[in-house]
């Protein structure tokens, strides 16, 4: 072969062998794994106190993992500042810290590194160490901790964390603190106007939810918060009411269960117990509306209950959320204190802004914590943290779930404090702040909008009814018309349109009314005409027939003096027109209250006058005579001249 063929053909390999590379393996798949912890203890004492970690790894993925194995993981630095706190629960700040892997007590070997953790997979694994070997030496401290679960998805040495759990850990404080649990006895609205309901609501929660709270606030240890809504709604409940059934209404079945119910109240202690504002009213958005009267309202509504006098008066805003001048704004109100989460961290009970008492709210029993973890340990030991960090805790239970998990964290360094005691200590320290979060919920703009709507109609109701049982109920209606119960509730519109049917102008207009004929023919002065006034509402009125003519020159008619027609019933009336001459004249008829309010629509008159009688013939007379005087006076008058022109 010739030389430079060779070389030809040599080139021409060497070139396909670097156009042609053999690919490479694809890189595996991360597997997707899940864990989950199922319970965190402490054991031992002294050098020996150990905390003991277990939970759940679940491959949740479509590759195995190879290799898989859960380890300790922790920082050594305590959590004191409650920004760096807030930002942990938020997962905004993760704080620096390591994999403990001393001994074979830290970490727990789910598969062996050539052995599959298929897809669906699922195993438990338990990990443990020593305070001191994580660190944990403060007294009172609050840590970050948890696990950390790696392996592989080759079955190689190139371990990665495939997956983590996080949770707070304390350590029990020198002394211990107190832990206040308080039980709300609230519910939403369901009271329309006295011994009238929207619905049944109430009913089957005093037989539910709030027969269980109750129970839950006569146990030894536990304080409780009434709304005094709550108690004017089942004490007119215990003696007898009725339920909306359309445009009519039922007798009610909660009779019974609201008496025991009430009986069991009743027999709850005085000293572990306070109130709130009546409707427990939305004061953050009242505030936020301009809506002053709310507060005057509730606490005029309040002074009917007055079985609840006695007891303190707690303010609590929608989810504890308030703001630097809401102290202000609620300063009327008087309040031994307003119960908030929005005050940072510090001393539970603490001056506030305008001279208040703040009470600082630990975070509900079932909020998660931290980042977005939502299991039983995250839960228990974030109110741990709070409560470290808050110098003990106050809690809300509001469900059955909540009074649960407030008992299941309840460790001895918690001591069971009632609201009464705490009360009475002396707020220390500096003026708490009270920040406001980006978010914040409230009742919207247009149900304060509609709150002064309906004060006015309450107005006009009362000037047409003086002496209402209905519009004693004002300031109740109109607390309740803007209560917390309403934030994301669906029900709102149903039972707003059961109050409006009864006070507001176009109920009324549908439901007072004139009736009369629409032509009236006079043949003589003394002619009347019947009015009827028709009062379909469930009490009494008082309003006066007014008229206005079209032409009052020729035909007027006066108004009539104040009438009271009863609930259900009509009365009739009999007006007498002033004619001055004959023809036809259109007359409006319309109610009015006593101060001159329109009530009802107005009806029209057709009034015609045929005959004028006595004072007609009157004046046709006089105008006879006058004709026949003035014609004498004419002939006289011609003759006269005739006799001149003779002459």
């Amino acid at each position: 072969m010739p030389a430079k063929l060779v070389l030809v053909l040599a080139w021409m390999i060497t070139v396909a062998a670097t156009l042609v590379v053999p690919a490479s393996p694809a890189r595996a798949a991360a597997p997707e794994l899940k864990v989950e912890l199922t319970s965190l203890r402490t054991t031992g004492s002294g050098k020996k106190t150990t905390a003991v970690l277990r939970g759940t790894v679940t491959n949740i993925g479509a590759q195995p993992a190879f290799g898989v194995r859960a380890v300790l993981w922790r920082s050594r630095d305590p959590i004191t500042d409650p920004a760096a706190f807030r930002s942990v629960l938020a997962g905004e700040n993760q704080p620096w810290g390591a994999l403990l892997y001393r001994t074979s007590d830290h970490y727990h070997s789910i598969t062996a590194s050539d052995q599959a953790f298929d897809p669906g997979a699922s195993a438990e694994f338990t990990v443990r160490g020593t305070l001191t070997d994580l660190g944990f030496t403060s007294t009172g401290g609050v840590y970050l901790f948890g696990v950390q679960v790696l392996g592989t998805a080759d079955a190689s040495s190139n371990y990665q964390v495939l997956t983590r759990a996080r949770s707070f850990y304390v350590t029990p404080p020198e002394k211990r603190l107190p832990l206040t649990s308080i039980v709300l006895l609230s519910a939403t609205p369901t009271k329309v106007r006295p011994d009238v309901f929207a619905n049944e609501r109430l009913a089957g929660e005093l037989s539910g939810r709030l027969d269980t709270l109750v129970g839950l606030a006569d146990r030894s240890g536990m304080s409780w918060l009434v709304d005094p809504a709550l108690i004017d709604e089942v004490v007119d409940m215990a003696d007898g009411y009725t339920v909306l059934d359309g445009s009519n209404t039922r007798p009610g079945t909660g009779q019974q269960v609201a008496q025991a119910w009430l009986e069991r109240f009743r027999a709850l202690p005085d000293d572990d117990g306070a109130r709130t504002l009546f409707a427990n009213p939305d004061v953050l958005g009242a505030e936020k509306n301009g809506a002053a009267k709310v507060l005057d309202h509730s606490i005029a509504a309040a002074a009917t209950v007055r079985e609840l006098d006695d007891l303190p008066l707690v303010v609590l805003p929608q989810g504890g959320v308030a703001g630097p001048t809401t102290p202000a704004w609620l300063r009327d109100a008087k309040a031994d204190t307003i119960a908030v989460t929005t005050a940072g961290r510090g001393p539970m009970v603490a001056r506030g802004p305008a001279g208040s008492t703040l009470l600082r709210l630990a975070p509900n029993p079932t909020a998660a914590g931290p980042g977005t973890e939502d299991g039983p340990v995250q839960r228990t030991q974030r109110q741990y943290a709070e409560a470290i960090l808050g110098g003990g805790l106050a809690r809300l239970i509001t469900t059955p779930e909540d009074a649960a998990a407030d008992a299941a964290t309840s460790p001895r360094w918690l001591a069971r404090t009632s609201l009464d005691d705490l009360l009475d200590d002396d707020p220390g320290g500096a003026v708490a702040s009270l920040t406001l979060p980006a978010k914040t919920s409230t009742l919207p703009a247009s149900k304060f909008r509609q709150l002064g709507t309906l004060t006015d109609d309450f107005a006009r109701y009362r000037d047409l009814v003086p002496d209402s049982v209905l519009a004693q109920d004002e300031p109740a209606t109109l607390s309740r018309l803007v209560s917390t119960g309403w934030i994301g509730d669906s029900t709102a519109g149903a039972w707003t349109a059961a109050v409006t049917g009864a006070v507001s102008a176009s109920a009324i207009a549908g439901k007072v009314g004139l009736a009369a004929s629409p032509r009236v023919l006079m043949s003589s002065r003394s002619n009347e005409f019947p009015v009827t006034v028709i009062n379909r509402l469930a009490e009494p009125v008082v309003v006066r027939v007014v008229f206005a003519s079209d032409n009052p020159q020729r035909i007027s008619i006066a108004d009539s003096a104040p009438i009271t027609v009863g609930a259900g019933q009509s009365q009739t009336i009999n007006v007498r027109p002033e004619a001055s001459s004959n023809g036809l004249v259109n007359v409006t008829a319309s109610l009015r209250t006593a101060s001159g309010e329109p009530v009802g629509r107005s009806t029209r008159i057709a009034v015609e006058v045929t005959d004028l009688g006595m004072i007609g013939w009157i004046i046709v007379i006089i105008s006879g005579v006058v004709l026949l005087a003035t014609t004498a006076l004419r002939i006289r008058q011609v003759r006269r001249k005739q006799r001149e022109e003779e002459l």
